[in-house]
C-alpha cells in the first residue's frame, strides 16, 4: 500500500538537490554536504527497479548495474561519513574513512568475480543459488550500518539545544534519516540471516522515509534563509515611501549611483541594510531643521490621538520628519543641534530597523497628516521670533 513513498522520497531529495545547488556548489563550505545529496540521491535511485532494468539494457547486463550501484553507494556512505567528520572537526579521520571505503569495494569486487556466473548481484531466497556469496552482503550490509550509524549518531549529537534552531531541527532530521537507514541495514542482516519473506516488504517503506527526512533537514536551513531573505524585503519593502522623502531633499546620503541591475544583484539583506544607513543619514542632516515649537506641536497632537508607549514616540518622529521635510522645501536655514528626534540610540542593526519600521507606519498615519495641515500655522510664528 505505501510502495509509492520510496519514489517520493527520492524524488524529494531530487528536489533539494537542485534547489541547493546554488548555495552548494560555489561555496566550500556547503560543497561536501551537497555532494553528499547528489551520491545519496544517486545511489538511491539506482536501487528502484526500473532504473536498474533500463541501465541494464544500455550497459549490456544488469549484473553489471548491480555491482556499480554496490559500489558507488560505498562511496556515498564514505562521503557522508567523511562530510560529518569535517563538520564535528574532525578532518583526520579523512585517510580512514575513505581507505577502509576503498577496501571494502576492492573485497566487493573480488567477491563477485570469484562468484559463479549470475546474472544479478541479489540476495537469493535459496542459499545455494548460483550469486555472490553471502560474504559479500555481510560486508557490504555492515560497511553501511557502521558508516550510518555513526553519521546519524554525530548529527544527533551536534543537533543539541545551543545551536541555531533552523540548523539544530535540520541535524536532527538529516541524523534521523541516516539512523532509519541503519535500521534498513539492520533488516537486510535479519533477512540474509532468515531469508523471511515478513521482511522484504519493509525495505522500501523505510527507504522511503529515510529519503524524506533526509530532504527535510537538508532544505530547512534553506526554508529558514528564504524566509529571511523575505524578511528583509519586505522590511526593504516598507521602509520605501520614508526613504525616498527623505533622500529627496537629502540627495548626497545615497550610497552611489543606483542602476537597477546593480540594485537587484545585490543581496536582499545588504539592500535593506543600505536602506536603513541612507535613511539615518538623511535624519541627521534634517535634525537641524526640527523647531522646538514643531516638537511640541507634534507631541501635543500625538496626545490628543491618544497614541501611547513605543508609538507614541513614532509617532513624534514622524510629525518632526514632516516638519523638517517641510522646512528643507521651504528653503529655511537649519539650527545647530546635537540631539536627534527618533527617540534613543539603537543598540545593534535589529533594533533600529524595528525603531525605522515603527516610524516608516506612523508615518502614513492620521495623526501625522493632521499635524501636516496644522504645520503651516506654527512655523511662520516660530520663524518670526
Amino acid at each position: 500500500m505505501l510502495a509509492w513513498l520510496e519514489p517520493v522520497g527520492i524524488a524529494a531529495l531530487w528536489a533539494v538537490v537542485f534547489v541547493r545547488a546554488p548555495q552548494g556548489i560555489p561555496r566550500r563550505e556547503q560543497r561536501p554536504l551537497w555532494l553528499a545529496l547528489v551520491m545519496i540521491a544517486l545511489a538511491m535511485s539506482l536501487h528502484l527497479e526500473p532504473v536498474t532494468e533500463a541501465l541494464g539494457r544500455v550497459l549490456g547486463g544488469e549484473h553489471r548495474v548491480d555491482l556499480a550501484t554496490h559500489l558507488l553507494s560505498i562511496v556515498d556512505a564514505a562521503a557522508v561519513l567523511w562530510f560529518v567528520c569535517g563538520a564535528a572537526g574532525r578532518h583526520r579521520h579523512t585517510r580512514l574513512v575513505f581507505g577502509s571505503a576503498l577496501a571494502v569495494m576492492a573485497v566487493l569486487v573480488a567477491l563477485d568475480a570469484a562468484a559463479p556466473v549470475h546474472a544479478r548481484n541479489r540476495i537469493d531466497p535459496l542459499p545455494a543459488a548460483a550469486g555472490v556469496p553471502d560474504a559479500y552482503w555481510w560486508l557490504f550490509f555492515a560497511f553501511h550500518l557502521l558508516a550510518d550509524t555513526t553519521c546519524g549518531f554525530v548529527c544527533w549529537a551536534y543537533g543539541r539545544p545551543g545551536t541555531p534552531r533552523p540548523l539544530r531541527y535540520g541535524l536532527r532530521l538529516f541524523g534521523t534519516g541516516i539512523l532509519l537507514a541503519s535500521l534498513l541495514w539492520v533488516c537486510k542482516l535479519l533477512y540474509l540471516a532468515t531469508r523471511s519473506d515478513a521482511l522484504a516488504p519493509l525495505f522500501p517503506l523505510i527507504t522511503g522515509c529515510e529519503a524524506l527526512c533526509m530532504a527535510a533537514g537538508a532544505v530547512l536551513p534553506e526554508v529558514a534563509r528564504v524566509r529571511e531573505c523575505l524578511c528583509h524585503l519586505r522590511t526593504h519593502r516598507q521602509l520605501e515611501p520614508l526613504w525616498r522623502d527623505v533622500t529627496a531633499v537629502a540627495p548626497d546620503v545615497v550610497l552611489g549611483p543606483g542602476s537597477l541591475r546593480r540594485a537587484v544583484a545585490l543581496p536582499v539583506h545588504l539592500r535593506m541594510y543600505r536602506r536603513v544607513i541612507e535613511i539615518r543619514d538623511a535624519l541627521i542632516v534634517l535634525r537641524g531643521y526640527v523647531t522646538p515649537a514643531a516638537r511640541d506641536l507634534a507631541e501635543r497632537l500625538v496626545a490628543d490621538h491618544g497614541v501611547r508607549g513605543a508609538s507614541a514616540e513614532a509617532t513624534v518622529a514622524a510629525c518632526c520628519i514632516a516638519a523638517a521635510l517641510q522646512a528643507k522645501r521651504d528653503g529655511r536655514l537649519p539650527e545647530p543641534r546635537e540631539a536627534g528626534f527618533t527617540g534613543p540610540e539603537a543598540r545593534g542593526l535589529a533594533q533600529e530597523v524595528e525603531q525605522l519600521l515603527l516610524i516608516a507606519s506612523a508615518y502614513r498615519s492620521p495623526a501625522v497628516q493632521a499635524y501636516r495641515a496644522e504645520l503651516g500655522d506654527v512655523e511662520p510664528r516660530a520663524q518670526s521670533r
